[in-house]
């Protein structure tokens, strides 16, 4: 049992709670990905395989290293929803995946870590791929390739800026160039990867006189689009061809390209399931998942008090997913679940617990374009607002319209896994694109009650400009039931010819989202004023209150969070690069009521953040991490810096060795440090099975406790998991 520790003020308690609680948020570390990363699929429609990784909510692609090739990618992520609480501790865990020749990856991790938000994944040799945004806000897509097959690299240079045609593969031309000189330096172009060069100087092929370029020049210049991210001016393209030429070997092969591109255009927009048939081995049921078991434990060290366990809890996690593909279905069902075991005795209700994180089925018909899912789920997009129990349904009625209708009950975090019938909610929305090769979003309609009251009624949209070199994802929200502002939220990106990336997050959002049920903010205690009895929805308040102004009460409960962020990386070796980004961010204050007390508001706080992301520094496989963070706030001012690696030893050793060093001045008294240096263990015992084990101490000059000169603490983990 856990003693109570007397601090020396209510400041020192907080940061107590603070520095704890971040630690206790590492619990979920083994999980929390597998909840955050919703599912993995390949598809194999197009020339290459693309691997999706889909997430639970909407995020934005910011960089990759190494860039090009190697047997271990790391893709830095943001989450859109910056306002949610981040642990200064790593948190992270792995999804499991079955190699094959095509596809040779082994495993997917998701990371929280001081530098920000990582998706590493791990391969069994050395791949070319490149690395894009997904179809919607919700996806990461990773294109492999072989490293020795450039002309199979198809999308490699996706990633690159595009280039007039008057670039290096077209040096030497002439205004008036002869045919011959234009074909070979469309060639060149080809090689090089320079799509929009051979797009132009193959249509200019096409406008001379001398027809006999012309079959190649129809059949290149689709190709050349198709690979430019152009996929419908490529059919038409390909098109055309086949009404020029429709015998011969060209021709076949143009047939190949088109059915991949109708295929791949028809998959429906919310799914990573293509509609696309799979190789025959691949239809037919298949079933994997993973069992693991860790045991948590984080502690305060004091002098005069001995230890002071603040966690103490085993952990045992199940994920599951089986799938039936054929000519005309994908079924597929996931169950994801966690049991903790807590053995500290606490006043709040996180004893012994049971959590299903997922329990859904879903389908795609791809005779009739229909597509749902219903279950326990989750889903960031056309107004839907992360996990809940119900239903989706769409019908692509065009290649480039779907309809969308959704259903069901939110889920209330951290409580118990039953459904929470007090809530529910319907919508629908209509997905178009894309359009002009680039251009995607939809429009939507939420209706949610609570009690039987209405919480929420809102409008709004998103809208993806998805261009290989400056893409850009906006979107609103708006709920006319409280004539207020949700959310409106830019995100843009902008790829430069050296590789460099620059990258704008502008947003404004309030949270959580207006409902009625924000009335119960501030209540956490469980009791009505001058009753003694619990407050558990809103209409407990009505009962204690039945003249209250609920919405009123809702809206001036809700903060306003404010976040600007401009960051870029930019190449300076092939195996080196730089970050950096600035972040300004507000969260707003809050009028309180008579028996909730207002919140002061974070006021604004700014972020200057550095980071050289190495491979290769001392072996061949081994990533490493430097950076250093200034940050201003209302009580303190913070420097931070870190370093963290992955280095293998063996290829079934890994080590993950940081350290992290914190500066706080201005920190109730005099300056402060903290030191945390931790590491992570990986041990592959056999196939399918891993070892880990994981550990830190923390050092801080500043006594949280009666009669202490310092803090000192430390956590460690420990389990195994079992892929099958």
């Amino acid at each position: 049992m856990s003693r109570p520790i007397p601090c020396t003020t209510a400041r020192a308690r907080t940061a107590l709670g603070a520095i704890f609680g971040a630690l206790a948020t590492a619990v979920f570390s083994a999980t929390a990905a597998q909840g955050f990363i919703e599912g993995l699929d390949v598809d194999h429609s197009s020339s290459q395989p693309v691997i999706h990784i889909r997430m639970a909510e909407p995020v934005n692609y910011v960089r990759h290293s190494p860039t090009e090739s190697g047997d271990t990618l790391r893709i830095r992520v943001n989450r859109t929803s910056p306002a949610m609480p981040q642990s200064p501790l790593p948190q992270r865990s792995a999804l499991p995946w079955t190699a094959t020749a095509e596809v040779p990856l082994t495993e997917v991790e998701y990371e929280t870590k001081p530098g920000g938000d990582f998706l590493t994944l791990r391969f069994n040799r050395v791949v070319r791929f490149h690395v894009r945004p997904g179809e919607d806000a919700q996806g990461i897509d990773v294109e492999l390739a072989e490293p020795e097959d450039r002309e199979h690299a198809t999308m490699a240079s996706k990633a690159k800026p595009v280039r007039g045609p008057g670039g290096t593969c077209a040096s030497g031309l002439r205004a008036k160039s002869p045919p011959a000189e234009l074909q070979e330096a469309a060639r060149r172009c080809m090689i090089e990867e320079d799509w929009p060069a051979a797009v132009a100087l193959y249509t200019k092929l096409l406008q001379q006189t001398d027809a006999s370029y012309h079959r190649e020049a129809q059949e290149m210049v689709g190709v050349a689009r198709e690979r430019n991210g152009q996929s419908f001016r490529a059919k038409s393209e390909y098109e055309k061809y086949l009404q020029l030429y429709p015998e011969g070997e060209g021709a076949e092969r143009v047939k190949k390209r088109l059915d991949a591109l109708n295929s791949a255009g028809q998959r429906p927009k919310e799914k990573l399931t293509p509609l696309s048939s799979p190789p025959v081995a691949e239809r037919g049921w298949e079933s994997y998942g993973s069992f693991g078991q860790y045991y948590f434990r984080d502690a305060l060290l004091t002098d005069n008090q001995g230890e002071y366990v603040d966690q103490s809890l085993f952990l045992t996690v199940l994920d599951f997913t089986s799938r039936l593909r054929t000519e005309r279905f994908d079924i597929r069902t996931q169950f994801d679940a966690r049991y903790r075991q807590n053995f500290l005795k606490v006043v709040y209700d996180e004893n012994n617990q049971f959590r299903v994180a997922n329990a859904f089925v879903d389908f795609v018909d791809k005779e009739t374009r229909i597509s749902g899912r219903i279950g326990r789920q989750s889903r960031s997009s056309g107004g839907a607002m992360g996990r809940f129990d119900g239903g989706v349904l769409s019908y692509r009625f065009a290649p480039q319209w779907q309809a969308t209708v959704i259903g069901g009950f939110p889920v209330l975090p951290y409580r118990s896994t039953a459904p929470n019938t007090n809530t529910s909610f319907e919508g629908a929305s209509l997905e178009f694109g894309p359009f002009a090769d680039y251009w995607a979003g939809n429009v939507f309609f939420i209706n949610q009650t609570v009690d039987g009251l209405l919480g929420r009624r809102a409008i709004g949209g998103e809208g993806r400009y998805q261009h290989p070199v400056h893409p850009v994802f906006t979107l609103f929200d708006y709920d006319v039931h409280f004539n207020a502002l949700n959310t409106a939220q830019v995100v843009t990106n902008w790829n430069f010819e050296n590789g460099a990336i620059l990258t704008l997050t502008a947003d404004y959002r309030k949270t959580p989202y207006l409902s009625t049920s924000n009335a119960l903010i501030g209540w956490g205690s469980g009791y009505g004023p001058g009753t003694g009895y619990g407050v558990d929805s809103v209409s407990d308040i009505l009962r204690y209150q039945d003249t209250i102004d609920l919405k009123t009460l809702a809206a001036d409960n809700t903060p306003t969070f404010k976040y600007l962020s401009l960051s870029a990386i930019t190449p300076i070796t092939p195996d080196t690069q730089i970050n950096a980004d600035i972040t300004v961010s507000n969260l707003s204050a809050t009028k309180g009521s008579p028996w909730v007390s207002a919140y002061q508001g974070s006021g604004t706080q700014v972020s200057y953040f550095g980071q050289i992301i190495t491979n290769r520094l001392s072996t061949d496989n081994d990533v490493w991490n430097f950076g250093l963070r200034y940050m201003t706030q209302q009580i303190d001012d913070i420097l931070s810096g870190f370093v963290d690696a992955h280095y293998p030893v063996t290829p079934d050793i890994r080590i993950d060795p940081r350290l992290r060093i914190d500066y706080f001045t201005g920190f109730d008294g005099p300056d402060v440090w903290r030191v945390r240096p931790g590491t992570r263990f990986n041990y592959r015992v056999v196939d399918g099975l891993y070892f880990e084990l994981e550990g830190g101490f923390e050092y801080m000059t500043k006594p949280l406790a009666l009669n202490e000169r310092d803090t000192k603490g430390y956590y460690v983990n420990v389990g195994y998991r079992w892929d099958f």
